[in-house]
């Protein structure tokens, strides 16, 4: 594969994972996604993960996806069946930071607390897990996207703090 392939296949899925991440940030609401309930004495997901925010999560990484896929349509060339990888994507990122909030609920880490490269990576790979019913991924593209999405993060995690967007820097 060449360098031009490959940096387009990496943005094919990073950006309805990105953007599926960041909408909660942006479009949060108020019902909790576990509707205030608890698993053995603990809180499910806690306060921070909403119905609104998981919804608009996947609707807006779903459109820029599907924008990308306008704007450079030679992805159906890679990737025929992109605009599902699109939707599953999206869906994986959410599933995938919901599942770290249930984990770091029942190991009574609070929620916002940091969790190093866990916090960094969850919503990459709950969306690389679903992706695998339509796509299986070049491990090349993988193995960047993680690595990249690692100080991505973290940087852009900062960016909203600083922006006033969220309440810890992490």
């Amino acid at each position: 594969m060449d360098f031009f392939t490959f940096i387009f296949l990496v943005f094919a899925y990073i950006i309805p994972m990105y953007f599926a991440n960041a909408a909660p940030i942006l479009i949060n609401g108020k019902k909790p996604l576990d509707f205030g309930k608890y698993f053995r004495g603990k809180r499910i997901l806690g306060k921070g993960k909403t119905i609104i925010g998981t919804v608009a999560g996947i609707v807006v990484g779903s459109i820029v996806g599907l924008l990308f896929s306008i704007i450079f349509p030679q992805i159906f060339e890679l990737i025929p069946n992109y605009y599902s990888l699109i939707f599953v994507l999206a869906i994986g990122a959410m599933l995938g930071d919901i599942v770290e909030s249930f984990i770091k609920r029942q190991m009574n880490i609070k929620s916002g607390s940091f969790c190093p490269v866990f916090d960094q990576i969850d919503f990459i790979i709950g969306g690389f897990i679903l992706s695998l019913i339509i796509r299986i991924p070049d491990l090349e593209v993988v193995l960047l996207i993680f690595i990249a999405t690692v100080f991505a993060h973290l940087f852009f995690n900062a960016l909203s703090f600083k922006l006033g967007l969220k309440k810890v820097p992490w």
